[in-house]
């Protein structure tokens, strides 16, 4: 059951925090991690708009399975190996490591999730009581972040709101929690790969 949250007098109600007037009622606790409660906006329609455009890109990497920079990245190698700058008449096609490439990012767009991404898409949908509404402080959500890796919590990918979002069903604890160890091992190895194919 959700615990009810009392808004706190604040001196200045532009505040938009978790105690801010104008947000009674639309949230909900959603965890507790090192002793800090964390809560979710109870309709997605309710979150501040700044927040959404951020929560938006962040379902973006969510659903491509790696950040949009790296994507970029990738397509940039592609095109430098696919289209080489001729220099003096000389210019020479990559295609063995524009196909390495390729494989590896279609190895990282049949993983479950990359975990990363799925941490900044949880930092925008859960948040403490001091934290800002209205934008995402990326920082803050950062050290948040880290807070919660540190913790090794996995609460907020029980939390039904998660689910619905990502589709994900976790079914066990100890599965969710090798898999949180071992993906960044994978993509670790891809991002080896990549480099060496840079060279």
């Amino acid at each position: 059951m959700a615990k009810k949250v009392t808004p706190k007098k604040i001196k200045n109600d532009k505040v938009m925090n978790l105690y801010n007037p104008a947000l009674v009622g639309m949230t909900e606790f959603a965890f507790e991690a090192e002793g800090i409660k964390y809560y979710s906006f109870k309709q997605d329609t309710e979150g501040r708009y700044g927040r959404y455009v951020v929560l938006q890109a962040f379902l973006q990497e969510y659903y491509l399975r790696v950040d949009l920079n790296t994507l970029r990245g990738d397509i940039k190698k592609l095109q430098g190996w696919l289209n080489p700058t001729v220099k003096d008449g000389k210019g020479q096609l990559e295609l063995g490591k524009s196909l390495e490439l390729l494989s590896i990012m279609e190895q990282r767009a049949q993983i479950a999730f990359e975990p990363d991404t799925v941490y900044r898409l949880a930092s925008c949908l859960y948040f403490d009581d001091q934290e800002i509404l209205s934008g995402y402080d990326k920082k803050y959500n950062e050290a948040k972040i880290e807070a919660w890796k540190k913790s090794n919590t996995t609460d907020f990918f029980f939390h039904k709101l998660f689910q619905d979002v990502t589709g994900l069903i976790v079914t066990s604890r100890d599965a969710l929690t090798s898999y949180l160890e071992k993906a960044p091992e994978l993509i670790k190895g891809w991002r080896t790969m990549e480099d060496i194919l840079s060279r």
